[in-house]
């Protein structure tokens, strides 16, 4: 019973504490505001743009200096929009870029008198991106950081005591009458922040400081109040301030309608017993209590999730109220509303609006898009979203990544006028590009200037191209694959080919898009030989990391090589010899010297050429030791003309041998086996490095590695890339 007891004690003072609307003075709030003006002087705009700036930062600027750099920065908007979200949403970098500029736009004041409508597809996630921006907000706003204040009455005269909260949360500084305000600041914040008052009295942001009053219910409070003490001391001292507590369910701060929610059918909002204590103290009618239910969210979020059925009337309803800034209560009171107007729209049902009213009206509509993700990287967070971070796992390096761009080639448009401008022969980049240059542009919209650009055309990316090219952006992303559909796919294909053994590749992704869903999706969507681009794109690139992976030499290694080539070739076939220059075995096998000859060639050579190519080294020997005794073999003729021989070729050539070979694919499907032991010596070093380079610098498991040089030996990509 004790151990019950303490906890409920313990819960209940966790959620007094955290329930505990603060009550201060008008003075301490006054002292609050000398301290901290620039957090206690903000409007519900600044208040958004504060929390957008403090979740998201400054973001990274890779190039910064890049003298064409553009500002095109990498936001990270995951404390926004993911973290804490049962239902995340992943702008992808375009969005995010456009949504920090208009956060901006409203900290500068060009707020007023606007309603954002944030339009786009279906399946673009505009439900998930609002929601998670208004969770976000009323978490921010509920701390100490984003703590902002309201007026509330606790008035006690000779005609009783009464409780009055302000319904519009008014900001307490407007309770200073406008005509005194400016002389009252300054004074308040003399000796302060220089450089926040300058802004105080020049910047646009403030000047709500300055115009709006307070609204007639508190005005109306203070006047009877004054007349009947005569001092606006003690007006002021019945005059409280409270913390603006901002909450979605209660509709206060923030409120959030469906097209489904049927309009009040009581206009005018009251408290019955508020104003029967009003009347007692002041008067019959002197002091009136009533409101509008737009009071709730003046200072606050106005939100249409989606103009239908009844929230198509009430984005009409809110004309007046955007164009005015007023609300009339009953026809004869004027009810300040200021407020952030958001609303959600499908394209379709902007020309409804549009034909049923006037243009001033549409004057007032601010349009934001939410295209579909036109940037790989969020493109595969929202797949690991939804089927765990862990999905990577089951996939060769980058063909993730590539499943993604498949989808994203659908939302974008194949004709790009800067990109002709910039590259008009996009075709000389066909090792690395499609056609219609969708993959660069891909990573353009990711902030990525790629590597295999020529320095030229990198040179002709300049700052006007890079901004055309953004801008094309952001025309796309209104077609094809959508979010849903996108998951959906996604998810057919993880269950297709996650069962098999093998690490999913290419060629299940290249099998999907052109055999597993219908003619239709496939012609409609996705642009035509974009996938075979894709795989040859992707091809080179594994082919060159194989590439890259088996060269290992150093120059003991091919000091070494020669040296026991020219040892070998001096014995017969399987002849086990002890070279006299190294003092290590050698085995002389027709492996051995069709590999050590090659590297020599720069060629293929088949058994008669590795044994006519052999003899005429060792003919070569017996020359030289006759001609030349007593000289180093590194010094002699034969030793030079074969070191350069093997330099030569030594990077883009050596690697053919192997990846052509019978045995190089049963060699590296035996990797860490017994029957890997009785390959060839020579070979086995080179896949082993070759497994450790892939791994080390190319991300690859050991098990992707050894299948992506399989890969390499199936599709012929030697003989591709001739």
């Amino acid at each position: 019973m004790d151990e019950t007891r303490k906890a409920l004690e313990s819960l209940r003072s966790d959620l007094e504490n955290e329930e505990k609307r603060l009550i201060i003075s008008y003075d301490e709030f006054l002292e609050i505001t000398r301290q901290r003006p620039q957090q206690v002087l903000r409007s519900i705009f600044q208040l958004f743009h504060d929390m957008i700036k403090s979740y998201v930062g400054e973001g990274e600027e890779e190039y910064p200096k890049d003298p064409e750099s553009i500002g095109f920065v990498k936001y990270d908007c995951s404390r926004i929009f993911v973290l804490g979200s049962n239902t995340p949403f992943f702008p992808d970098r375009l969005f995010a870029n456009r949504f920090i500029r208009q956060a901006e736009s409203l900290r500068q004041g060009s707020q007023q008198n606007r309603i954002y409508v944030y339009e786009g597809p279906h399946g673009c996630g505009k439900s998930t991106f609002l929601n998670n921006l208004l969770r976000s907000f009323e978490e921010y706003a509920n701390t100490e950081e984003g703590r902002s204040f309201e007026i509330f009455w606790d008035v006690e005269t000779e005609g009783g005591k009464v409780k009055v909260p302000c319904p519009s949360h008014d900001h307490p500084i407007l309770l200073i009458p406008k005509n005194h305000r400016t002389a009252f600041l300054d004074k308040l914040l003399s000796g302060g922040i220089a450089e926040f008052k300058h802004r105080l009295s020049c910047e646009k942001e403030y000047e709500w400081l300055f115009e709006r009053e307070v609204c007639t219910i508190c005005e109306s409070m203070f006047r009877a109040l004054l007349d009947q003490f005569g001092s606006v001391g003690k007006v002021l001292n019945m005059a409280k301030v409270r913390h603006y507590k901002f909450d979605r369910r209660l509709g206060e701060g923030v409120s959030v309608f469906n097209p489904g929610d049927r309009p009040m059918k009581q206009v005018v909002l009251s408290d019955k017993q508020i104003q029967e204590k009003l009347d007692k103290i002041f008067g019959a009618n002197l002091v009136k209590y009533v409101f509008s239910r737009h009071a709730k969210t003046n200072n606050g979020i106005y939100v249409l999730m989606d103009i239908k059925s009844y929230n198509k009337g009430r984005l009409l309803g809110l004309h007046n109220i955007i164009s005015e800034g007023v609300h009339k209560i009953n026809g004869t009171v004027e009810e300040t509303v200021t407020s952030l107007f958001l609303a959600l729209m499908n394209p379709e049902d902007k020309e409804s609006v549009k034909e049923e009213r006037a243009e001033s009206f549409q004057g007032r509509i601010q349009y934001n898009k939410i295209p579909y993700v036109l940037d790989v990287p969020t493109e595969v967070k929202i797949y690991q979203s939804i089927f765990g971070a862990q999905v990577g796992l089951h996939f060769l390096p980058r063909v993730l990544e590539n499943f993604a761009k498949v989808i994203i080639s659908s939302r974008m448009n194949a004709d790009c006028s800067p990109l002709k401008e910039w590259i008009p022969d996009i075709g000389k980049y066909k090792r690395y590009c499609d056609e219609s240059g969708l993959l660069l542009r891909m990573d353009i919209y990711g902030g990525v200037i790629p590597a295999w650009l020529s320095e030229e055309d990198r040179k002709k990316l300049t700052a006007q191209i890079r901004k055309k090219m953004i801008a094309e952006g952001e025309k796309e992303g209104e077609k094809g694959f959508s979010g849903r559909d996108s998951i959906r796919l996604f998810g057919e294909f993880l269950n297709r080919y996650s069962k098999n053994p093998n690490l999913i590749n290419m060629s299940n992704v290249s099998d999907y898009f052109k055999h597993r869903i219908s003619r239709e999706q496939r012609n409609g969507h996705i642009p035509k030989n974009f996938i075979d681009s894709l795989v040859g794109w992707y091809n080179y690139m594994v082919l060159s990391e194989v590439k890259e992976a088996l060269y290992f030499y150093n120059e003991e290694q091919i000091i070494e090589d020669i040296l026991h080539y020219i040892c070998a070739v001096n014995y017969d076939l399987g002849s086990k010899v002890k070279c006299e220059w190294t003092n290590k075995q050698v085995e002389v096998t027709i492996g051995f010297l069709r590999l050590m000859g090659s590297c020599f060639i720069g060629k293929e050579m088949n058994d008669q050429w590795v044994l006519r190519h052999a003899r005429d080294i060792q003919n070569e020997y017996v020359r030289i030791i006759a001609q030349e005794r007593g000289t180093k073999i590194t010094e002699t003729e034969l030793y030079k003309k074969l070191f350069a021989s093997y330099t030569g070729n030594l990077k883009e050539k050596t690697f053919r041998p192997f990846l052509k070979s019978d045995n190089f694919k049963e060699a590296v499907a035996s990797f860490r086996t017994k029957e890997f032991e009785t390959f060839d010596t020579r070979l086995k070093d080179h896949i082993a490095h070759m497994i450790k380079v892939l791994i080390d610098r190319f991300g690859y498991t050991e098990q992707g590695a050894k299948e992506i040089g399989i890969y390499v030996v199936d599709q012929k990509l030697v003989e591709k890339f001739a």
